[in-house]
């Protein structure tokens, strides 16, 4: 892929629900994905660095700040549940950014400028309401969330 062009992410999946769910845990924070893309020894792999994820592995601007941008390959944005806690998020439930303002979208945002990250943005929510509208209406409420996050950053 390299020799190609093409870079190759991967995401942590920060959910506490998932730690103890199957016989092995999988990566949850960023620092340990951080050590598996460096012992891959490969100069196009990075993160999928997802707000969600980031949330729940209750990470911060600093952690955000650590990255290089070329170490970031896509960013997902996406807002959690109301009414649980960071460690009851579970996986396939999420809300289009802002809608609930549980995560900290400005300072996730923030620290994405602050290292000068220029790469693609994009909603990943799992949520009913949004997968019964057709594609004409779920792309212009996608494109609305994201045009409001990114107007935190004025």
């Amino acid at each position: 892929m390299q020799d190609h062009g093409i870079k190759f992410g991967l995401e942590y999946l920060g959910m506490r629900t998932m730690l103890n769910q199957n016989r092995y845990p999988f990566i949850s924070t960023m620092e340990e994905c951080r050590d598996l893309i460096a012992t891959t020894g490969q100069q196009n792999v990075g993160f999928v660095l997802d707000s969600f994820h980031w949330y729940c592995a209750n990470e911060n601007i600093e952690d955000i700040r650590s990255l290089s941008p070329s170490e970031v390959v896509v960013v997902d944005i996406n807002d959690a549940r109301s009414g649980f806690t960071r460690e009851t998020q579970v996986d396939g439930k999420r809300e289009l950014p802002l809608a609930t303002g549980v995560i900290d979208l400005k300072s996730f945002l923030q620290g994405l400028v602050d290292i000068g990250y220029d790469g693609p943005v994009r909603t990943e929510p799992f949520n009913q309401e949004l997968n019964q509208m057709d594609d004409a209406p779920a792309l212009q409420t996608n494109m609305k969330a994201i045009r409001k996050a990114l107007a935190l950053l004025g």
